[in-house]
């Protein structure tokens, strides 16, 4: 029974998820979870995320139209050695929306390149991290 107590811990660590759903041809939402980073790594997969779909879609620019964090319980376990633990989810939406030249706020707007720096493409090719970052 003790070697359940300590493989449970293991199991509960979730790495991150990350969703994409399409909202329009310019539009999508990002949304990232976990229970194992922390919020702000949470934010920073998701702002991957993004700048990556932006890119597979063939842009470059975009806006954050809205974004939403939220932190619930996540649930408990039994740590033979500090007794009982819990966790909790952390989740991060974001709302994009991909620009075009002719946008008026094409100037304005964030760089997907920019944001995931000089190696862009192969954070491209390796897709949205899993792991916290």
């Amino acid at each position: 029974m003790k070697r359940l107590f300590l493989i449970l811990p293991i199991l509960l660590a979730a790495c991150a998820e990350t969703e994409i759903q399409p909202l329009t041809q310019t539009s999508f939402q990002v949304i990232t979870s976990t229970s194992d980073c922390t919020a702000s790594e949470a934010r920073e997969i998701a702002n991957i995320a993004a700048a990556v779909e932006v890119i597979q879609r063939g842009g470059d620019r975009f806006l954050f139209v809205d974004a939403q964090s939220n932190t619930s319980f996540g649930g408990a376990f039994y740590n033979q050695y500090s007794g009982l633990q819990t966790y909790n989810n952390k989740e991060q939406s974001l709302v994009v929306q991909t620009l075009s030249p002719r946008d008026a706020s094409y100037n304005n707007s964030l760089s997907a390149r920019e944001l995931l720096g000089p190696d862009w493409q192969s954070q491209v090719a390796e897709g949205v991290p899993q792991n916290c970052v």
